[in-house]
């Protein structure tokens, strides 16, 4: 068989499965290795992780004697939530590699209008859901711990919260406004798909403001009127960019 009658010859499912595998393999390697790296610097992740709790922890200074650090229930707890961590990191870093990888797996199936519209998509989640936890961690996890720990202590109890805990409050919080945040690209979805249209969300704006205090109102670590409106602005702001993106989903869909 000539060279160009092997280049010429069609790619079969098995072909791809190949591929799919060979990708997958390295991208692995790339995540155990950036794991490994994360791991040995666990000092930096656990400094990332516990800054909100030690910036809260110093406003309260007749507790500060009390409450030095989060504590261990368990032999393994420090150990475990040190590999989430190291985990996260870990993709984190090889992030550039995996999705090298995805991309050329998936990209020789599109078209090139296909492969634009995908890429936008991909870059605004990115950017969005970025927005989202860096809001979360530096104001909505400030906020809330301080919230907590001011209700604890009109109780006359001492906060003893566990590294477990702790690790799961932040994380949940950085995973929900993460995900709230990506609203602009969920509105520009209805529209793609004909579920609604730009006009009628722009109809509904008065609605969807107020719906949003509803959530701000539930989702907000504290019930004072400055902190709810501080959550619910972003989210407003959120709503006018889905609206914008939405006329820019409608006119690419009558194209």
């Amino acid at each position: 068989m000539s060279p160009n009658e092997i280049i010429d010859r069609p790619r079969y499912f098995t072909d791809h499965l190949q591929d799919l595998r060979r990708g997958l393999v390295r991208s692995l390697v790339v995540a155990a290795i950036g794991l490994c790296v994360a791991f040995w610097k666990s000092n930096l992740l656990f400094d990332f992780l516990l800054m909100p709790f030690k910036t809260v922890l110093s406003k309260f200074p007749t507790i500060g004697s009390q409450i030095h650090t989060l504590q261990t229930l368990t032999p393994v707890e420090a150990f475990m939530i040190n590999m989430k961590l190291a985990a996260i990191a870990g993709i984190l870093l090889a992030s550039p590699f995996i999705l090298r990888e995805l991309w050329s797996f998936v990209s020789p199936a599109l078209k090139p209008d296909e492969k634009n519209a995908v890429l936008m998509v991909f870059c605004l989640g990115l950017f969005f859901f970025c927005g989202g936890v860096a809001f979360g961690y530096f104001f909505i996890v400030p906020v809330s711990l301080e919230f907590l720990m001011r209700y604890n202590l009109d109780f006359n109890f001492i906060p003893q919260w566990t590294l477990q805990g702790y690790y799961a409050f932040v994380v949940n919080f950085l995973l929900i406004f993460g995900c709230v945040f990506e609203l602009p690209l969920v509105l520009a979805a209805l529209v793609s798909v004909g579920i609604a249209t730009p006009a009628f969300l722009s109809q509904k704006r008065k609605h969807a403001i107020l719906g949003i205090f509803v959530l701000a109102a539930l989702i907000a670590p504290s019930a004072d009127p400055i902190t709810q409106t501080i959550v619910a602005v972003p989210l407003i702001l959120l709503y006018e960019i889905g609206i914008w993106l939405s006329y820019l989903a409608m006119r690419r869909k009558n194209k």
